[in-house]
């Protein structure tokens, strides 16, 4: 006896995945460009100029004073004394005389 073995060819379904490439156009916002004046310090150089306080012991000659003795002269009252003249003579001293005759 001869046995025969059939095989049974099995079809299945399968679901297909089909890729499909798509294109679309998306409007993306661009940023501006704007202008903008930027103010950037500039360092420069500068020579430093430091002031020191100096103390200086200055040693200043003082005029020296000296006594000096000065005579001065002393204004006394005298007396004058007039004798009485004779004749035309004593009219003369008296009108010479400042203090009119008197003594």
């Amino acid at each position: 006896q001869h046995q025969q073995v059939e095989q049974e060819v099995k079809v299945m379904q399968q679901t297909r995945v089909q890729h499909q490439q798509v294109e679309q156009e998306v409007q993306v916002p661009v940023p501006m460009t704007q202008e903008e004046v930027v103010h950037i310090p500039k360092v420069m150089q500068q020579t430093r100029v430091q002031h020191q306080q100096v103390e200086q012991e200055v040693q200043v000659p003082v005029p020296m004073t000296q006594e000096q003795v000065v005579h001065i002269p002393k204004v006394m009252q005298q007396t004058r004394v007039q004798h009485p003249a004779s004749g035309a003579g004593s009219a003369g001293a008296r009108a010479n005389d400042p203090g009119g005759g008197r003594a």
